[in-house]
């Protein structure tokens, strides 16, 4: 599953938007870029970082910070910045972009439902983007995987433990068949029967 990659195309809409954006801002972004291109993904992270610490609110840098915070294995703070990203940033595209690359973190980490969501509303925010729809098949197609294997593991449970009752009743003690035959018996009791006479008698 592909990330949406780092923003370029809004750097020149933040640039000309205030003229706060210091030269410091646009070289650490640039070199934040540059980082990620490279693979220094905590590099790079540490590059945007410095952008929002100056500035809280520059949607590119908590976009581009999102993706590199997801390259350096740190995943709940990639979806933080993303939803960050998502509140800052200006366009239905630029939103989708950003739900976009939380469902693919959140897919990653098997969080169905949520990225399932995020997939959604990257569509309702830019019908034509066709990675996150694709995405949302699959993620749909997952979550009835697993819930078909849940319900198969509830089975298999349930029937291992009637098999467990009903080894339980076989390991129950049972009481044993007397071995006396008919004949046996029958004297027995005339034996016994007669004990009784005698007893009576002697009384």
């Amino acid at each position: 599953i592909n990330m949406k990659p780092a923003m370029t195309l809004l750097f020149i809409f933040f640039f000309f938007l205030a003229s706060a954006q210091s030269a410091d801002v646009k070289i650490a972004i640039k070199q934040g870029n540059e980082a990620y291109k490279n693979g220094e993904y905590d590099k790079a992270s540490g590059s945007y970082q410095h952008v929002i610490q100056k500035n809280p609110e520059n949607a590119t840098a908590q976009f581009n910070n999102g993706n590199a915070l997801y390259k350096s294995d740190k995943k709940e703070e990639s979806i933080k910045a993303y939803d960050n990203s998502i509140k800052l940033l200006g366009s239905p595209p630029e939103k989708s972009n950003a739900y976009y690359n939380k469902g693919v973190v959140l897919q990653n980490e098997k969080k169905l439902p949520e990225c399932i969501e995020a997939y959604k509303n990257a569509l309702k925010l830019d019908p034509s983007n066709e990675d996150a729809r694709q995405n949302l098949q699959k993620a749909l197609q997952q979550q009835q995987q697993q819930q078909k294997q849940q319900n198969k593991d509830k089975q298999q449970e349930k029937k291992k433990q009637e098999q467990q009752q009903n080894q339980d009743k076989q390991n129950e003690p049972k009481p044993q068949p007397s071995k006396l035959t008919r004949k046996d018996a029958e004297e027995k009791l005339k034996a016994l029967m007669q004990q009784e006479k005698n007893l009576q008698d002697k009384l």
